[in-house]
């Protein structure tokens, strides 16, 4: 009668949509989606918290519709019938996310699953079917399946959430029966206890399970014995600092000259991703590939695209990183600058290809992805044309043969010299001399033939269109 019943439906479309919503930007990466998975299951949850208090409103003669058929058993043992019945809305939670993990292993994913993560999504179902069915059985009354849901809720924003926990660490919030994501700090350097948690969550259950079966039935007073001593054991053993030896072990499997990244050249540029994001090293390449393939041979010849534990790479030129622990941002910071490379983050979504490519072109020219050193005149020419050979970032440069931010000398430039036929060949025979600091506007368009717009000042804004 749960599985059937509508709200527990409605639930699961609601779970199955959060869950592609939260999933559909960016590209799957297994061990994140694990905690998603877990954390969408929230809709079915509340329903199955009402849906459980309303069968026990039944059960106790309280309500009319579909009244119990009677048998002589006590309230204790209906109530056992009741909370066994939720195992089938946790296994419909397991379904919902056994079909969208399937959506997602075909959009290429990367790393690998956590189940004890995936795992928390359905026990939480039962947790909160349990806590429905206990609230109700004490304070029966047709609004008390309601009032389970807002104290569901109100769980889920009650414990201290703080970022400054983040990777050094595991704050109260684990003690939360639900912990949230922790969407900035990437998940090979978050140490979240989910083993821990799970059985935590189990015994949560079990706990509130037994209060709601408590009375002369043994199975009840068992329940929250178990459930109590579980709790107790495995709630504190989740918190805690994160040892700075076990952060610094973590780092040098990631960053470093030591660290356990797997390389593969293409086109001339070494890509090395960390380890499971191995599989985005074809994407990687075909994304920078329009734009390697009209630069010069021997100026990409080891160039190297390497990935940090950053979800955003712009964090590297970040002066100030706020009152947050951002450690994991210092350190990967600290090698980047140390090292000639091209950072990508462990985060690979549509607006992460620009910046990659924009990355690629910077160091094809000898400038820094992040430094942004690349402030000479005909090194802003030679940049846009060649960004403007991707095609996501042509959307930008270009609309309708016409720039679209037609206000700087440079992008009038790369106009008017796009419909060159040996544009290629001219950028590449004079590659030293355009990407060189000192060659000006005037001396750029000489030599690919197009001519400068006047009237710019000296950021080469123009305040009129592109003539």
């Amino acid at each position: 009668m749960m599985l059937r019943h509508p709200l527990t439906l409605i639930g699961a479309l609601g779970a199955a949509g959060w869950a592609v919503y939260a999933l559909w930007e960016e590209a799957p990466v297994l061990n994140r989606v694990s905690v998603t998975l877990g954390w969408t299951m929230l809709p079915l949850a509340f329903a199955t918290s009402m849906v459980a208090g309303w069968a026990v409103l039944r059960a106790k003669g309280r309500s009319d519709a579909n009244p119990p058929m009677v048998m002589p058993i006590g309230m204790s043992q209906r109530m056992g019938g009741i909370l066994v019945g939720l195992a089938y809305p946790a296994a419909a939670a397991f379904v919902v996310q056994m079909l969208v993990l399937g959506w997602v292993m075909s959009r290429s994913p990367v790393t690998s699953m956590v189940w004890t993560e995936v795992l928390a999504g359905p026990v939480y179902v039962m947790f909160a079917g349990a806590v429905g069915a206990a609230m109700t059985r004490w304070m029966p009354h047709p609004s008390t399946p309601l009032f389970a849901v807002l104290v569901l809720g109100g769980l889920m924003i009650s414990f201290p959430y703080r970022s400054e926990d983040w990777g050094s660490r595991i704050g109260v919030e684990w003690l939360s029966p639900l912990a949230r994501p922790q969407d900035i700090i990437p998940y090979e350097l978050a140490f979240r206890p989910a083993g821990l948690h799970l059985a935590y969550l189990s015994a949560l259950t079990l706990l509130i399970a037994g209060l709601a079966m408590l009375g002369r039935w043994p199975v009840g007073w068992t329940l929250l014995g178990v459930g109590l001593a579980v709790v107790v054991t495995t709630g504190p053993a989740q918190l805690g600092p994160i040892e700075e030896s076990t952060r610094t072990e973590a780092m040098s499997q990631l960053v470093g000259d030591n660290a356990d990244l797997k390389c593969e050249t293409n086109d001339g540029i070494d890509f090395c991703a960390m380890p499971g994001y191995e599989g985005w090293i074809e994407e990687w390449a075909t994304a920078v590939q329009p734009v390697v393939s009209v630069t010069p041979t021997e100026v990409r010849e080891g160039l190297e695209v390497r990935q940090y534990p950053v979800h955003y790479t712009f964090l590297f030129g970040a002066g100030d990183l706020g009152e947050g622990n951002w450690w994991w941002v210092e350190s990967a910071a600290d090698d980047y600058f140390a090292r000639e490379a091209v950072s990508v983050g462990s985060t690979w979504a549509r607006w992460t290809i620009t910046d990659l490519i924009r990355g690629v072109s910077l160091a094809a020219m000898g400038c820094r992805q992040i430094a942004d050193e690349c402030q000479g005149e005909s090194q802003q020419v030679v940049l846009v044309w060649l960004l403007a050979h991707d095609a996501r970032s042509a959307e930008y440069l270009f609309y309708d043969g016409e720039h679209a931010g037609s206000a700087y000398v440079w992008t009038c430039m790369v106009t008017d010299f796009w419909g060159n036929p040996d544009g290629v060949s001219i950028i590449r025979d004079n590659w030293s001399v355009l990407t060189d600091p000192a060659t000006t506007y005037q001396e750029a368009g000489e030599i690919i033939g197009v001519a400068v717009p006047s009237g710019s000042d000296e950021t080469g804004f123009l305040e009129t269109a592109c003539p």
